[in-house]
């Protein structure tokens, strides 16, 4: 047993002030003759016996009882491994995992955070012993080091560790290092992670702690697999700004097409701010800029208008100004416009569309590979007797196109391949069979036909359809407009219909109605898919809206929509984790570069392409491209959305629930008593509680036998 303060085993010496005053109190009175005693002659001499036993028993736990108190002050420790069981002398090794991510680039009142803690580790390896050995680890970006080395090494590789805006490895950087120590030949082995505190971080290491003790109960603590010791740096208050979220409206993004882009901003510092600016810059363009006023912990959306120039990857820039925490200021952004869309037509005959029908006509043109201007859609017609239900996962969407029925088999391929991502548009012809149309609808939870309107091709007019849901992707941006103007469009002309009662669908919109309130076209989400159901035909038989002048721009938008599940939108990837992407294009011998470096992509067939994969330890925050020598795309990268967040984690609740893991917050320890911490987690175990509850049990012992023990017998 050994002692953190041994000074004050000096103390011991007062332990033998009771004994002292007790033997003075033995010398003998002198005696002189009084005639009244011959009344105390019959005390017997046991009963004295007695009471010189319990003063006797009081001045031994009075003395038990300082002794205790003397040993808490002088805080003694068991050396590991005591007990017989390996050499007190042995040699220790110190694993020292140093934050470096973007947060400890913090200025507090002692300096930079990682500079204090670069410090701290600094301090640990002089106080080692010569035969002492230390493994220094940073979290962030890619792995600096993983070797045992003496002290002159490590103290020199302390001082290398710098500030990494990638992702956070703090979990894969702990298992490693107790992969590395946890078999070394060494007498005791400790872990000691140097940190700011923030509670993602050592959330993630107690999720970790926690699986890998599959038998712990839920309340119970938990023991890692080395000792594992906290040292939190001191609290710094720092005001910050981030963008915490980006999404789109929705993926149907084309080329010319407007999309609106939601941007969450969250003021995570504890004042408000006030005449900060968020701007965005899209393909080398301003986009728009506002001013930012919130309130602390407030988080707000604004929205921006975008406009894809060219298919490929289309990239933007959010900048935030006047936040005092500028590290995390900037966020790439990174629209994906595919290069084509394949969409299976299935139809009932073999004959083709007269070449002047409107439907063909406009086909023609969307599909035109020599027309840079519009994404190209690629449609593949087939009929029922031809096409193979094994080719569907080749494409991103099918449209069904006047069959007369639909057969069963082909709505059993449909549902979970919609569900996992594609697209179904449905299309009825004068002769389609209502029966076999709402086993499809009832198989999607999208109401059913429930009779027809008018007479085909009697091309007079049974009702008018001139209400869309204007903010619905398919409509969204299409009419320009003033801002209070309301929206007209040329009533469309209705001969014949379907009848849908979608009143019982599962969710979904009436997107075109009639003047019946009928949905002329209804949309719904299923699963990751999309389904459109049309209640019309698109030939002249049906209604007059090829002839409308939202026709186009309507069938258009329909096929993109439809086929904007599987592909499109925005592409990013939070680093911290492996970066996996799917490409339908051939890319075979495709790589990741950013900047003048290359790295190699595991490719690996999938049943939409080729998918690509990469760690990203040593990526920076901004884009890396996926090439080959033909084509590439680009993928923003961010920083982990946790470093702009500074709250710290609860000591209590981590040295509550992990055994051996003392929480060390230098806010609350002086250098000196850091070291000594250090020291009794290093070569021991402090046991001062022990005698402090030895002590507690003495003076209750000692005041029992005060009121209970009554040796006094009279006759």
């Amino acid at each position: 047993m050994s002692f953190l303060n041994p000074f004050f085993l000096l103390a011991l010496l007062a332990v033998g002030l009771p004994l002292l005053l007790h033997l003075l109190k033995l010398r003998k009175a002198k005696k002189l003759s009084f005639s009244t005693l011959q009344f105390f002659k019959a005390l017997e001499q046991n009963t004295l016996r007695r009471v010189e036993i319990k003063r006797w028993l009081l001045l031994l736990l009075r003395m038990l009882a300082l002794a205790c108190l003397v040993m808490v002050l002088a805080r003694p420790f068991l050396p590991p491994n005591s007990f017989g069981l390996a050499n007190q002398n042995a040699s220790v090794i110190h694993a020292i995992l140093i934050d470096n991510s973007s947060s400890m680039s913090r200025i507090g009142p002692q300096g930079p955070l990682l500079e204090q803690a670069q410090a701290v580790a600094l301090e640990m390896i002089d106080n080692g012993r010569e035969r002492d050995r230390f493994v220094l680890q940073n979290t962030s970006g890619p792995a600096l080091f993983n070797q045992i080395s003496e002290s002159a090494t490590a103290r020199a590789r302390a001082q290398e560790i710098s500030i990494q805006q990638g992702g956070d490895y703090l979990v894969k950087r702990y298992t490693e290092l107790v992969e590395l120590i946890q078999n070394a030949p060494y007498a005791q082995k400790n872990i000691y992670f140097i940190t700011d505190g923030q509670v993602n971080s050592l959330a993630r290491l107690m999720d970790y702690l926690t699986q890998s003790n599959d038998s712990a109960a839920v309340n119970q603590t938990i023991r890692p697999p080395l000792p594992t010791t906290i040292i939190a740096l001191g609290d710094t208050d720092v005001q910050n700004t981030y963008v915490s979220n980006v999404e789109l409206s929705s993926n149907l993004v084309g080329i010319n097409t407007p999309s609106e882009v939601f941007v969450e901003v969250h003021n995570a510092g504890p004042i408000p701010i006030a005449n900060q600016f968020l701007s965005l810059e899209f393909n080398d363009q301003q986009v728009g800029q506002y001013t930012l006023s919130l309130e602390a912990d407030e988080k707000r959306i604004l929205s921006f208008e975008v406009v894809p120039s060219s298919t490929g990857s289309n990239t933007g820039l959010l900048r935030l100004e006047g936040d005092e925490f500028g590290i995390d200021n900037k966020r790439a952004v990174s629209l994906f416009v595919p290069n084509q869309r394949n969409i299976l037509w299935l139809e009932e005959a073999a004959t083709s569309l007269e070449p002047r029908s409107p439907v063909e006509l406009v086909i023609q043109t969307l599909s035109n590979p020599q027309d840079p201007s519009s994404s190209a859609l690629n449609i593949t017609k087939r009929t029922l007797n031809s096409w193979d239900e094994q080719e569907i996962d080749e494409y991103d969407a099918v449209l069904i196109h006047g069959l007369n029925q639909i057969p069963d088999g082909l709505i059993n391929s449909l549902i979970p391949w919609v569900q996992n991502g594609h697209g179904l548009w449905v299309v009825p012809s004068s002769t389609s069979q209502l029966t076999s149309y709402n086993r499809l609808l009832s198989s999607f939870n999208a109401g059913q036909f429930v009779g027809q309107i008018g007479n085909y091709g009697s091309f007079e007019a049974q009702t008018n359809a001139d209400e869309i849901i204007e903010n619905h992707p398919l409509f969204d941006g299409l009419f320009e407009r003033e801002e209070r103007e309301e929206l007209e469009i040329d009533p469309i002309s209705i001969y014949y219909q379907f009848r849908h009662n979608a009143s019982d669908a599962d969710g979904g919109y009436n997107l075109i109605r009639n003047s019946f309130d009928d949905p002329l076209l209804f949309g719904k989400a299923f699963g990751n898919g999309q389904l459109l159901i049309s209640s019309i035909g698109y030939d002249a038989g049906f209604s007059n809206i090829h002839l409308k002048p939202i026709f186009p721009p309507l069938l258009y938008r329909a096929f993109v929509f439809i086929s904007s599940s599987q592909q499109g939108g925005l592409e990013e990837h939070e680093l911290g984790n492996t970066l996996k992407i799917e490409d339908e294009r051939s890319m075979t011998g495709a790589r990741f570069v950013q900047g003048e470096k290359i790295w190699a992509a595991r490719e690996q067939q999938s049943s939409s392409g080729l998918r690509f994969s990469a760690d990203d330890e040593e990526w920076e925050p901004g884009w890396i491209q996926l090439k080959n020598n033909a084509q590439q795309r680009s993928i923003a990268l961010l920083s982990p959305m946790s470093e702009s967040i500074f709250t710290t984690y609860d000591e209590q609740t981590w040295e509550t629930r992990i055994s051996d893991s003392p929480y060390l917050s230098l806010e609350e320890l002086s250098s000196e008593q850091l070291s000594a911490e250090i020291l009794a987690i290093s070569f021991g175990r402090e046991i001062w509680t022990w005698f402090l509850l030895a002590g507690l049990f003495f003076l209750l012992l000692e005041t029992l036998v005060s009121v209970f023990y009554t040796p006094q017998q009279y006759e």
